[in-house]
């Protein structure tokens, strides 16, 4: 099979910075989740700081996906490298604004349906896509503001959700569950929040051995083809299956509802080039990741974009 090359058009771009916290930086623990993370306030303004689990690349996961979800178009969260006596994580500007209130998922699904297991945090059958339809179709659930649709087509905040699975699907993330979007209610307005946590993508877990074997093995039930193939989702397609759906499956049912809206995020999707990508990547400070790590990721970007594009 052939191996995808990736050839680096130089540009004078600085590198992401990695931004130094102080010791006493700490404010108050983020209890949502399952990483070490805490509050603090930098100019008077909430800001995250989450500590990358341990020989894991969760840190530059974390940082690149949000830049390839700037260039496909979408809100998300913004997140910087940074540094907490010694520890290296990602911070990241609240994404609520003053006097307003993030629902969760969760919490949304479980006010519509008297069953759901709100407290649950995985393997949750009931979070299904028809439900998460049914919920963004509503016409007075709006964007978050300050972000413009790439086209008028995208009119709903399931439209919009779709180009977050259209994401997922790109870079494997398998962390959407359902305390990973929700809505915003700020004033008299409510919104889809921007897209976030997206650290569970890009084999940011394997180890590089692994990687090297992937990358160059001539069994095709190992090779990195066939691993992007496998990336599950957190939503399920309906309350009685299994399992949830594959990432690629995912987005390509969700895109069933909304056709007219999918092509548009697919438009999106092809204007992204392989030195895109590659460019994010060589943005990354040196020792924030192995050259393994990068050539698996360009790779799995590169087939899932093929695999989206062509299927």
């Amino acid at each position: 099979m052939r191996e995808h090359q990736f050839f680096r058009i130089f540009q004078h771009e600085p590198m992401f910075p990695i931004i130094s916290l102080v010791d006493d930086a700490r404010e108050f623990p983020e209890q949502l989740g399952s990483k070490k993370k805490f509050w603090l306030r930098i100019d008077e303004k909430p800001y995250l700081f989450k500590i990358g689990r341990p020989r894991t690349g969760e840190n530059w996961a974390e940082k690149i996906a949000a830049e390839l979800a700037e260039l496909l178009g979408l809100p998300h969260a913004h997140y910087d490298l940074a540094v907490w006596r010694e520890q290296k994580g990602v911070l990241s500007p609240g994404i609520v604004p003053e006097g307003g209130h993030l629902i969760l998922g969760n919490e949304l699904l479980a006010d519509i349906h008297a069953d759901y297991p709100e407290s649950k945090g995985r393997r949750v059958p009931e979070h299904t896509l028809g439900r998460i339809h049914a919920l963004l179709i509503d016409p007075t659930i709006g964007f978050p503001p300050s972000w413009h649709p790439p086209s008028n087509t995208i009119s709903t905040a399931y439209d919009l959700f779709l180009g977050y699975l259209l994401l997922d699907a790109w870079i494997a993330n398998q962390d959407r569950h359902h305390e990973n979007w929700g809505l915003v209610e700020h004033k008299n307005d409510t919104y889809l929040a921007p897209s976030f946590d997206h650290a569970a993508s890009m084999g940011q877990n394997e180890t590089d051995d692994t990687r090297r074997v992937r990358l160059t093995t001539k069994d095709q039930r190992r090779h990195i083809s066939a691993y992007v193939k496998k990336a599950r989702s957190a939503i399920h397609e309906g309350e009685t299956s299994k399992k949830p759906m594959l990432t690629f499956d995912l987005f390509q049912k969700a895109a069933a509802r909304s056709p007219q809206t999918a092509q548009i995020w697919l438009d999106q999707l092809q204007k992204i080039s392989e030195n895109d990508c590659w460019n994010l990547f060589e943005k990354l400070p040196l020792g924030e990741i192995t050259p393994p790590a990068k050539q698996f990721a360009l790779t799995l970007l590169a087939l899932n974009r093929k695999r989206l594009l062509d299927p």
